[in-house]
């Protein structure tokens, strides 16, 4: 089978999540082709004008090969997107036709997902639309937000299939102009051979400034406006004489990097929460193996609510307990403890910390739980197969048409 992933990211750019994984799993036996958007990069403009095309990729598995191809844009920060969005039409439809591709699997929206939906119906070719978020929730600028959500709302209703990762996105997608008859909810997977329980690691510990006697807290992932991390911060300050041995670890960077470094800065900070900023994915276990408790602290909002965070189920997959804000679509797949999880509001976020923290039994019983769970469901060796089974179906439907 001959498939196209598209995507708005950086393929190499891009801290490595769920495209990656499958894009490489898939490549094991079929063609896989990946169009994405390359980040601004000024010393690589005349490259970037002529576009490129890289064989043989890969980022996580040894025996995958994909072909990445980069449309032309002009690469400075702020035009980089907006030349991409004009030329990648051209690119996605001359790689369909040079390449004989049977399906597309979109998880582009504003920057080449409108684009995509125009050449399958041109080329009669189906496209399976990939709901990981809200779309323009995570676009800061109103205006922009806007004209975002109108694309997302004809990529949505445009697409042959729709694959929401929670029961609270399929209800978003709907909402947006989905046929129910297109939605199918298909679940978030992990790589279990690289986030797995692991001894903790004592040499990182030491370079890290944890010693055994300090309880370790740990958020991994992008940083963004939504995080929570900041009143976290602020509450370990207001009760730092209480918890001389709490250790927060944040392991990622992203938009409120540098404001969490300032804060952390200013309220002298420095040795209880330490900020490493993006690590290689294949070192995260080791940082996770540290972990007393695992957290997702993000606010619930509209942008959040609907989402399960891929983070949690890797976690639960390194064998450590988790404390989340209750998201709706987290708690609709893993409604409680017995999943290896635990919600508390904001409000009380770092009190249930502390509590759960103290509970070493309870501690283990969902660390426990939360494994025997994740790795039945979550497996992404069993889902890519189940995708690629979904594939089949969708092009022999599609033949008929």
């Amino acid at each position: 089978m001959n498939i196209l992933i598209i995507h708005e990211i950086d393929w190499f750019k891009k801290v490595i999540f769920e495209p990656h994984h499958l894009a490489e799993l898939l490549s094991k036996k079929h063609e896989i082709f990946v169009i994405d958007c390359k980040h601004a990069d000024s010393k690589n403009i005349v490259n970037g004008l002529k576009g490129e095309i890289e064989y043989n990729v890969h980022r996580i598995y040894d025996n995958a090969k994909i072909t990445v191809i980069h449309p032309p844009s002009l690469l400075l920060k702020g035009v980089n997107r907006l030349t991409h969005f004009i030329t990648c039409k051209n690119t996605i439809k001359n790689t369909i036709i040079k390449n004989n591709i049977e399906i597309i699997l979109l998880y582009g929206v504003a920057t080449n997902g409108i684009q995509t939906i125009k050449i399958s119906k041109e080329l009669k070719i189906p496209v399976i639309y990939r709901a990981l978020d809200v779309g323009h929730g995570l676009v800061k600028i109103p205006i922009i937000s806007k004209i975002v959500e109108n694309y997302e709302k004809k990529v949505i209703q445009g697409a042959t299939k729709i694959l929401p990762t929670t029961l609270g996105l399929g209800r978003y997608v709907k909402k947006m102009g989905g046929s129910i008859n297109k939605i199918e909810m298909f679940p978030l997977g992990i790589n279990i051979g690289q986030f797995k329980p692991l001894k903790k690691d004592e040499k990182l510990a030491r370079k890290l400034g944890i010693s055994d006697n300090d309880q370790v807290i740990i958020f991994m992932g992008t940083l963004y406006f939504f995080s929570g991390l900041i009143e976290l911060v602020k509450k370990i300050k207001s009760n730092e004489q209480n918890n001389p041995n709490l250790k927060l670890l944040i392991v990622g960077g992203g938009p409120i990097f540098k404001k969490l470094k300032d804060l952390v800065s200013k309220l002298n900070l420095e040795e209880e929460i330490i900020l490493t900023n993006f690590v290689p994915q294949n070192e995260i276990p080791k940082y996770i193996s540290l972990a007393d408790i695992c957290i997702n602290s993000f606010d619930v909002n509209y942008i959040t609510d609907d989402i399960l965070p891929t983070k949690v189920l890797e976690y639960l997959a390194c064998k450590k307990p988790v404390l989340s804000t209750p998201l709706s679509g987290t708690k609709e797949l893993l409604p409680d403890e017995t999943f290896g999880i635990s919600y508390s509001s904001s409000n009380t976020f770092f009190e249930n910390i502390l509590k759960l923290l103290d509970d070493k039994n309870k501690l283990k019983k969902m660390s426990q739980d939360g494994y025997e769970y994740v790795t039945k469901n979550h497996n992404w060796e069993i889902l890519s197969n189940k995708m690629i089974s979904l594939f089949e179906l969708i092009i022999k439907e599609n033949s008929k048409n």
